[in-house]
C-alpha cells in the first residue's frame, strides 16, 4: 500500500494544488520542504479530514475563498479517496490523525494597587484522549456451556477469566465484525460439531482437545472469521489447550448473539482500562523530575492536564505533547491502517530529545506491525534530511514536496565527487574551487579523462559556468544546478575580498592561504572590512562542495536555495 500524491484545494495556503507524497507505511517519511512552502497548510488539510466529512472553517480556507467550498484527496494505490463537505472516504479506510504544537498565548490579569496589569504566560491546553468508560459486568453464564459437554464439562474455560485483561479485551473489541460472523449458519455448526465430539470424548482435558484438534484443525484454519479470533487467543495467560482457544472463540461469539450491547461495553471498558494505563504509565516515565503533568478523568472525559508551559524547558513541552499525542493515536480501536501527520515538531528539539522521540515513533511503528496494520508515519520538516540519520528511526524514506529545480551537471558530479583523484586533486583545489586570477587550462585531462567539456577545464570559463547557474537561481529559473550555485557563491566571495586587497603581496598571500574562512581572516586582517555573511554562507557552500563519492545531497542543499531569505543573503554577500 502506498500513498503516491494528495490534491489540496482551498486550505490555507493552497488554491488547487498536487503534490508528489509517495510515503509507504511502517517507516518514518521524512516531508522536507522550506519554510513558507505550505507544510502547515498540508497538515491542516489532513486535520480537517479527521471526521466523517471535510470540516474546512472560514479561517482554514484560502484568503481569497473563503466562502468557496474545499476538497481534500489522497492517491492511495492509484485510486482516489476524497474528502469533502458531504463526504469522507479517507476516513472509510484510514484513521488519521495530526501531531503538531499545542502552545497558546494567554494573559493573567491580576490587580495591582487597583491597577490590571496583564501578565503574558503560554499555555499547553489539556489533551483530550477520548471518553471515560463505566464498569460493565459481563453477562456469562458459565453452567450453561458446561452442561452442553456433560461428562466433559472439565474441557469449558471461564470466557470472563480467561479474557478478563484490558489488553485482550481490547484486542476482541477489535475483531468485533470477525466475532459477528461467527454467528453465522457455517461457523455455528462447525461448533456445534466441535461441541458434540467433544462431550462423547474420553480422557483427560489434554487428550480430549488433541483428539479435537486431529480432526477439525483443517476446518478452523480455513474459517477467515475464525482463525481471526484464534489468533488473539494465543496471547491469553492460562489458556492450556488447543480445545480451550475455541471454545473461547465459540463463547464470544455466543455472547455477541445473545447481548451484544453488553458484551461490547464489557470489551470497551477493558480496552479503556488498557488505554488509561498506557497514558498513566507514560507520563510517569516522562515526568521523572518534572512538574505537574496528570492524567485526569473530568466531566466524562480523559484529558492530560499541563502545567503552564512556562514550568518547563521547551523540549520537554514539546516531547511531553509529542508523545501525548502519540498515545491520543492508539486509543482509537481500529484494524484499519493509520495515517499520522507530525507537524513540525522535531525541528525544535535538542539531538537527546530527537533520539526520545523517535524512539517513540519507532515503538509506535512496531506496536501497528504487532497487530498486523500499517502506520503511516509522516514527518513535515524544513531540516536537512541527514539531520535523522543515525537515530532511532532504522527505516527512513525522504520525500522532497518541492522537487524538480535541481539537475546537477556532469562537470559538478565529477568535480565533487572525484575532487580527490590524484590526476587534479591540487590544481583542481588551487584554480577551480577557489578564486585564482590566473588562467589553469585542464581542457585536455577534463576531456579525455573525466569526459568533461573542455571549455569547462579553462578555470575562467568554469567560474563563467558557475555564474550562469547562478543566474538561473537567482532569477528562480525551473532548472539549476545547486552545487554550481554554490561553488560560484565561495569563488566570488574570494573574488571580491582578493580585489579589495590593494598590494601585490597581499594578494599573492591571500590565494596562497588555505581554505575560505582563512583568506577572509587575513582580508580582516589587512583592513578589509568583510560582511559577516561571507562567513555564515560556509555552511551552504562547504556542505555542498566537499560531498565524498558519489552525490546524495542535491535535493537537500537545492532545498536551502529556495530559501528567499537565505538567497537575500547570498545577494548581499556577493555585493559588498
Amino acid at each position: 500500500m502506498v500513498i503516491s500524491e494528495i490534491k489540496i484545494k482551498n486550505i490555507r495556503g493552497f488554491l488547487d494544488i498536487t503534490l508528489p507524497f509517495n510515503i509507504r507505511p511502517n517507516c518514518a517519511n521524512i516531508l522536507v520542504a522550506p519554510n513558507g512552502f505550505g507544510k502547515s497548510s498540508i497538515s491542516t488539510a489532513f486535520q480537517c479530514a479527521t471526521g466523517r466529512k471535510l470540516n474546512a472553517s472560514e479561517e482554514q480556507k484560502h484568503s481569497t475563498l473563503r466562502a468557496d467550498p474545499s476538497e481534500f484527496s489522497i492517491c492511495v494505490d492509484g485510486s482516489w479517496l476524497i474528502a469533502d463537505a458531504n463526504k469522507n472516504e479517507i476516513t472509510d479506510t484510514f484513521d488519521v490523525h495530526v501531531v503538531k504544537s499545542g502552545l497558546t498565548p494567554k494573559a493573567k490579569v491580576p490587580r495591582i494597587n487597583g491597577v490590571p496589569i496583564p501578565k503574558p504566560y503560554m499555555e499547553i491546553p489539556s489533551l483530550d484522549l477520548g471518553v471515560s468508560k463505566s464498569k460493565e459486568d459481563l453477562a456469562f453464564d458459565l453452567k450453561a456451556h458446561k452442561a452442553q459437554l456433560g461428562q466433559n464439562a472439565k474441557v469449558v474455560p471461564n470466557f470472563t477469566k480467561k479474557c478478563e485483561a484490558p489488553d485482550i479485551r481490547r484486542s476482541l473489541l477489535a475483531s468485533i465484525s470477525s466475532i459477528d460472523k461467527l454467528t453465522q449458519v457455517k461457523p455455528r455448526k462447525l461448533f456445534n460439531d466441535i461441541i458434540s465430539f467433544a462431550a462423547g470424548a474420553s480422557g483427560t482435558k489434554i487428550d480430549i482437545s488433541e483428539k479435537a484438534e486431529g480432526k477439525f484443525s483443517e476446518e478452523i484454519e480455513e474459517s477467515e472469521h475464525i482463525s481471526a479470533v484464534m489468533h488473539i487467543t494465543q496471547n491469553i495467560q492460562g489458556v492450556e489447550t488447543w480445545l480451550d482457544r475455541v471454545f473461547i472463540c465459540y463463547q464470544a461469539a455466543d455472547l455477541c448473539k445473545e447481548n451484544r450491547a453488553n458484551f461490547k461495553k464489557w470489551l470497551e471498558y477493558g480496552a479503556y482500562q488498557a488505554s488509561l494505563s498506557a497514558a498513566k504509565a507514560f507520563i510517569s516515565d516522562i515526568n521523572n523530575a518534572w512538574v505537574g503533568a496528570q492524567v485526569k478523568e473530568r466531566k466524562g472525559r480523559v484529558v492530560v492536564e499541563f502545567p503552564e508551559a512556562n514550568a518547563l524547558s521547551n523540549g520537554q513541552r514539546d516531547l511531553l505533547y509529542f508523545g501525548c499525542n502519540m498515545l491520543r493515536a492508539r486509543q482509537v480501536v481500529s484494524k484499519k491502517p493509520c495515517i499520522i501527520v507530525i507537524d513540525e515538531v522535531f525541528d525544535y528539539l535538542d539531538d537527546a530529545n530527537i533520539m526520545v522521540a523517535q524512539y517513540f515513533l519507532s515503538k509506535m511503528i512496531d506496536l501497528y506491525k504487532g497487530e498486523g496494520r500499517k502506520v503511516f508515519i509522516c514527518l513535515l520538516t524544513h531540516l536537512d534530511p541527514a539531520f535523522f540519520k543515525g537515530y532511532a528511526l532504522r527505516k527512513q524514506k525522504t520525500i522532497y514536496l518541492q522537487n524538480g529545480s535541481q539537475k546537477v551537471s556532469n562537470t559538478m558530479k565529477k568535480v565533487v565527487g572525484d575532487r580527490e583523484d590524484p590526476a587534479w586533486k591540487e590544481d583542481l583545489e588551487k584554480y577551480f574551487l577557489h578564486y585564482h586570477p590566473d588562467e589553469k587550462n585542464l581542457s585536455e585531462l577534463f576531456n579525455d579523462t573525466f569526459g568533461l567539456p573542455k571549455a569547462h577545464g579553462r578555470n575562467h570559463s568554469f567560474y563563467d559556468f558557475l555564474r550562469e547557474e547562478w543566474g538561473k537561481c537567482s532569477s528562480e529559473a525551473e532548472e539549476y544546478d545547486p552545487f554550481a550555485v554554490c561553488a560560484h557563491v565561495r569563488i566570488e566571495i574570494e573574488r571580491i575580498a582578493y580585489c579589495k586587497l590593494s598590494g601585490e603581496e597581499e594578494r599573492d598571500e591571500f590565494i596562497n592561504t588555505h581554505g575560505t574562512a582563512n583568506k577572509l581572516r587575513f582580508c580582516e586582517a589587512a583592513g578589509v572590512q568583510v560582511p559577516e555573511s561571507c562567513y555564515l554562507l560556509g555552511v551552504i557552500y562547504n556542505d555542498a562542495l566537499h560531498q565524498r563519492g558519489a552525490i546524495d545531497q542535491s535535493s537537500s542543499i537545492a532545498l536551502k536555495l529556495k530559501n528567499i531569505a537565505l538567497l537575500g543573503v547570498i545577494k548581499n554577500a556577493l555585493d559588498w
